[in-house]
């Protein structure tokens, strides 16, 4: 039986630092992931947002009401004439080049 791997939400630009932090590529899934037996920690920048959610709550102490959401850096917004969306950390900048992240 394969036990469950956290994806992470690697873009193109930051594959050898996560690659040198020890995640994996997935080709049949064409995602990064943390290997079984490494430190998720590492990898926070590129947790999924639901998993970075569930963390955030938590860390909530009991009976406290969750804090509003930290409004996202500019470099990681969305915007609706943008032609590609970025995840990630806002310091990396997306990678338009088409190639794949073993393509060197």
């Amino acid at each position: 039986m394969k036990q469950a791997q956290l994806q992470l939400d690697v873009p193109f630009a930051a594959k050898d630092q996560a690659k040198s932090l020890g995640a994996r590529w997935d080709p049949q899934q064409r995602s990064w992931y943390v290997p079984q037996g490494v430190d998720i920690q590492r990898f926070q920048a590129w947790w999924p947002e639901a998993l970075k959610a569930q963390a955030g709550a938590a860390l909530q102490p009991p009976g406290k009401a969750a804090a509003a959401p930290a409004r996202k850096p500019a470099a990681a917004r969305v915007r609706s004439d943008a032609a590609a969306i970025f995840t990630g950390p806002p310091e990396v900048a997306p990678d338009h080049s088409g190639k794949l992240p073993w393509e060197d």
